[in-house]
């Protein structure tokens, strides 16, 4: 018993705390967007998994924790009813600090192999099925085939036909798409994550890689 206390009021120490739900107040400088589809999806996956990560917070000057990451989050578990919420409490610390643990925790991401990814959702997939996938995970039905194409697709007949852009020793076909800034912001994702995974030296390849899955189009239909 001694052991776990001590184990308990170490965690305190460090500031994770169950801390009442009401206590807890949004930042009004919190950078992150309302996007509807990944609130709905986020609410999904608290109704599946319950919460998995604490929240950031710091403590006012009024007595009352903003939160510092996990605005969204907060969101979701006020619209589910949660009483209390597990934190990371930070104490009184400035904005500015706060500010800078939030850019900290939220975008020092690593890049995803864009190829074990879609193999683990294939799986998931399979184990779990294509609507259950899409209701809780930030991927919708498209994206998931495109995944699964991924790993079908075929290399050695795409190189003998010679791939997209290929004219030979030179070429001067110009590629015209109208797309929309999401299919754009995709088609950039894309184009980044695979080069120097699919291990093509030639940025083409990874271009033209990007074009098919981002649009969904049949190559033949590329002018």
């Amino acid at each position: 018993m001694a052991k776990k206390r001590n184990q308990l009021e170490t965690l305190e120490q460090l500031g994770y705390k169950l801390m009442p739900i009401k206590k807890l107040v949004k930042a009004d400088w919190n950078y992150k967007e309302e996007e509807e589809n990944k609130s709905k999806k986020l609410l999904n996956n608290f109704k599946r998994n319950g919460q998995l990560e604490n929240i950031l917070v710091r403590l006012l000057d009024t007595g009352y924790y903003e939160v510092v990451n996990g605005n969204h989050r907060l969101d979701v578990m006020n619209t589910l009813g949660y009483d209390n919420v597990v934190v990371m409490d930070l104490g009184e610390i400035t904005q500015q600090e706060a500010i800078r643990k939030a850019i900290e925790t939220n975008e020092t991401k690593f890049v995803s192999d864009t190829i074990k990814l879609a193999e683990l959702l294939g799986e998931l997939t399979e184990e779990f099925g294509q609507e259950e996938i899409v209701n809780s995970l930030p991927y919708n039905e498209d994206e998931l085939n495109n995944f699964a194409n991924m790993l079908s697709f075929n290399w050695e007949q795409f190189e003998e036909d010679g791939g997209l852009l290929d004219g030979g020793d030179s070429f001067d076909k110009k590629i015209t798409i109208t797309v929309n800034q999401d299919i754009l912001d995709r088609w950039n994702e894309l184009k980044d994550r695979f080069n120097g995974v699919i291990g093509y030296d030639n940025e083409s390849k990874v271009f033209e890689f990007a074009i098919i899955e981002a649009l969904n189009i049949p190559k033949e239909s590329i002018q």
